[in-house]
């Protein structure tokens, strides 16, 4: 038996929380396209590459699902995250939209608080 969308949604905001790039890897096509609001559209490797360089960087990283919609083979997610960072607390609040088929995500769009992302880097320059 096939996981459902939401399940493979699941897995994969549970593999950001704990770090696992292989899950992240395992859980996306080979050509996955991200949307990601302040980014625009992006490869799978552009993606992971910005995973790499950010989300995986952080200390310890809690993501919360609030609610979670699915509709075949969409997934509507609304989710909190707190990620640390050194003495610098990222938290935001985000409604992702996944596109799964076949287990695996074809394509994922993220929107976000920017309020959020530009007090957190603007506390990291002070």
């Amino acid at each position: 038996m096939t996981d459902s969308p939401k399940d493979v949604v699941t897995q994969f905001l549970r593999a950001v929380e704990s770090g696992d790039e292989a899950t992240l890897e395992a859980l996306q096509t080979p050509d996955c396209t991200w949307w990601i609001i302040g980014h625009g559209t992006m490869s799978r490797a552009e993606y992971m590459a910005t995973v790499r360089s950010m989300l995986m960087t952080a200390q310890s990283r809690k993501v919360e699902i609030i609610g979670m919609i699915g509709e075949g083979d969409t997934v509507a997610a609304e989710i909190r995250s707190e990620m640390h960072f050194g003495a610098g607390v990222y938290r935001n609040a985000y409604h992702d939209l996944f596109v799964v088929r076949d287990g695996r995500i074809v394509h994922g769009r993220e929107y976000f608080d920017t309020a959020a992302v530009e007090a957190f880097q603007a506390a990291g320059k002070a």
